[in-house]
């Protein structure tokens, strides 16, 4: 038989071709594979970093910081930042107006290492500010009889602290009652003393002792509770007691006692406001400081060079005594026994309806913040990224 070499053969191109097939075939299921590999993780990561924000979000929220938040202007914002073990989260809060407050979280995936971190998404709530429901009806608030003597003043006509002017602008700024009293025929004055407002007296009979203790949904117990638990019991404060604002390492110092606060914004106390509680009667001497809320068991006696800016609620009588005392807020003075009080000297309680709603919004233990009842959270990721 007669071979014709001139022929040539099939196999080894079907081989290579099939080879080729085969390899085109394993490198896209491992591309595929991969790429299910990629988006698996990516959309885990994308999750993750949503949660981190969520988590972000919910910590500032359960931790609501209004000493260290206070201090924010309408329209300003600040952020923190902390660290997680799978992530970093951020959250910006913006102050739309004192009571509304916007949160911009976003969260970043820091695990997988250089491959597959960095995933971000941001997310923003919308949240509002709930408080004690504290909203003293006059510049003095009392029963029994009061004498205004001296050059003494009280006077219902709104006062905004000069330098508080950025922080009160979203705050409503009525004049209101001088004094307001369950008798008013029991309020005088002698020498230059003045009631003054809108109108400079009015009369309740309905001023009780519940009027003293009860507010909204908190009441006096929980309130003095709660001064304790920020330990800030006035009952170890002895005769040396002028207040004013204490610092280290140029940082606001919370632990000492006569620390209430600074009345200028913008020093390390400035937006410090204490609850502070005296479980007996209390007599501040001259000089000092002080802002926040002053819960007095007992009687109170000022005695000259005191500036308070915020609320003063007293189950005993309400006195002063000497020059200087500026009371800016408001003051409650059950005088349960009805002795006869007076405000005397250059001493002046000025409504301030600003440091009022301050006092209650900046401390912790009695406002929180809690996202708004509908549309409060949204996705923001495409938006910022």
């Amino acid at each position: 038989m007669r071979i014709d070499y001139r022929r040539r053969g099939f196999a080894l191109p079907a081989v290579i071709g099939a080879l080729v097939i085969i390899g085109i075939l394993v490198t896209a299921g491992f591309y595929m594979a991969r790429q299910e590999v990629r988006i698996g993780v990516a959309s885990k990561h994308a999750n993750m970093a949503v949660n981190i924000a969520q988590a972000g979000a919910n910590e500032v929220m359960a931790n609501w910081n209004g000493y260290q938040l206070g201090n924010i202007p309408v329209w300003g914002d600040t952020t923190l930042v902390d660290t997680l073990s799978n992530g970093i989260w951020s959250v910006r809060i913006s102050n739309a107006n004192n009571y509304i407050y916007f949160l911009t979280a976003t969260g970043k995936v820091t695990e997988g290492g250089a491959l597959w971190a960095g995933a971000s998404r941001t997310i923003g709530i919308a949240t509002k500010i709930l408080f004690a429901n504290i909203d003293p009806p006059a510049a003095l608030t009392t029963r029994g009889s009061t004498v205004v003597k001296g050059n003494a003043a009280i006077d219902g006509t709104d006062n905004t602290p000069a330098a508080w002017g950025p922080y009160c602008t979203a705050i409503p700024q009525p004049d209101t009652v001088g004094v307001l009293t369950n008798d008013t025929s029991l309020i005088g004055t002698s020498g230059k003393g003045q009631v003054l407002g809108n109108p400079p007296y009015n009369q309740d009979s309905t001023i009780v002792d519940s009027t003293f203790t009860n507010f909204g949904d908190m009441d006096w117990t929980q309130l003095t509770t709660l001064a304790a638990a920020e330990g800030k019991n006035l009952s170890a404060l002895g005769g040396n007691n002028n207040t004013g604002p204490a610092l280290v390492g140029g940082r606001c110092d919370e632990t000492v006692l006569t620390n209430w606060g600074d009345t200028l914004p913008s020093n390390p106390c400035g937006a410090y406001f204490p609850l502070l509680y005296a479980p007996g009667d209390l007599t501040v001497q001259s000089g000092g400081m002080g802002q926040g809320m002053l819960l007095v068991e007992g009687n109170l006696d000022l005695r000259g060079g005191f500036l308070f800016y915020g609320i003063i609620i007293v189950q005993g009588n309400f006195e002063t005594q000497g020059n200087g005392n500026r009371i800016i807020g408001a003051v409650m003075a059950s005088n349960g026994l009805l002795d006869d009080q007076s405000i005397t000297g250059g001493s002046e309680v000025s409504y301030s309806r600003c440091t009022v709603q301050r006092a209650i919004l900046n401390n912790a233990s009695l406002s929180r913040v809690r996202p708004t009842a509908e549309r409060s959270w949204v996705d923001l990721s495409s938006a910022v990224n």
